[in-house]
């Protein structure tokens, strides 16, 4: 007794791998938001988004949503070096001066 299970030949679409620096990538992006770790999760989105180009991996999204949240995070983390660059450093050993000792 036999089966039909339709054309012979006929693709059969598997589904596709989720890259794994993909996820790394949203995960520390997210975890490092305004903090070092978001260049680290920069890097990471580049580097999935070409492996996911030549490997046909799943996870674009997830790379993409790494890299914005990495850019987020750089500009952040700018922001805080130049406030604290700008005045921010002799305001805050003042107040520490003042409120600690």
């Amino acid at each position: 007794m036999t089966q039909d299970y339709g054309q012979p030949g006929a693709p059969v679409r598997m589904p596709r791998e989720m890259n794994g620096l993909a996820i790394a990538s949203f995960v520390v992006s997210l975890v490092g938001l305004c903090g070092p770790l978001g260049i680290l999760g920069l890097i990471f989105g580049y580097v999935a988004k070409g492996q996911i180009k030549a490997r046909d991996n799943a996870g674009s999204g997830l790379a993409t949503a790494g890299i914005v949240l990495g850019w987020i995070s750089l500009i952040g983390l700018i922001a805080i070096v130049l406030a604290l660059i700008l005045g921010g450093w002799a305001s805050w050993e003042d107040w520490k001066d003042e409120n600690y000792n």
